[in-house]
């Protein structure tokens, strides 16, 4: 559970802005996920559907984001266009603490991130993104999280494959780090940040 009171305003900036993944998105969210069939199979180690999926498919999921979202369980939002009329792809901000224990993670490791809130972070771009907003996602949403989310610490999670997301993490001060969980079926990398306390 996170132990997480508020999150803070959602993110607005020339380049993109943040909003809670509900109901109402969910057209918005159904077109980039579907206009990102490499992406979304890199994302999920080729876990999430494409094929024959639609909106009456992702309604579900929608819901079940946004019950979470309202219930401070987990975070989903939509990266839209500054005018809000297309999704450029999704964030997910969730407990690490759960995940760790459910993948055998070790008791030093397990110690190391017991208590407090812990954050997982990921997310995703949609195929036909315009030139440099990776850098410009991963450079912004450091300094949100870092600055204005009630966090004890987070790490970022990806996937070799994902590319230009690797890439855009690798620049900032983050902290590659080595999770070993036994149970863990797919191979991610991690990006620790430095823990911190926001006043």
């Amino acid at each position: 559970m996170f132990l997480v009171a508020d999150p803070p305003e959602p993110l607005a900036t020339e380049d993109f802005v943040l909003a809670p993944l509900r109901p109402e998105l969910l057209d918005l969210d159904t077109e980039a996920y579907l206009a990102s069939p490499d992406v979304i199979r890199d994302h999920s180690c080729g876990r999430w559907p494409l094929e024959g999926f639609g909106a009456e498919d992702n309604l579900p999921l929608v819901i079940r984001h946004w019950s979470d979202h309202q219930a401070k369980r987990a975070f989903t939002y939509l990266f839209l266009d500054p005018e809000g009329t297309s999704s450029l792809g999704c964030l997910y901000v969730q407990p690490l603490y759960p995940y760790l224990e459910a993948m055998g993670a070790d008791a030093q490791t397990l110690l190391r991130y017991a208590g407090g809130s812990t954050a997982r972070v990921s997310y995703w771009l949609r195929q036909d993104r315009k030139p440099g907003l990776s850098a410009s996602v991963a450079e912004r949403l450091d300094e949100w999280l870092r600055t204005k989310w009630p966090l004890d610490a987070y790490l970022y999670r990806a996937t070799p494959a994902e590319e230009c997301t690797v890439h855009a993490l690798d620049r900032l001060p983050l902290d590659r780090v080595v999770i070993d969980l036994p149970a863990e079926q797919h191979s991610y990398l991690w990006w620790a940040a430095d823990v911190r306390i926001v006043s």
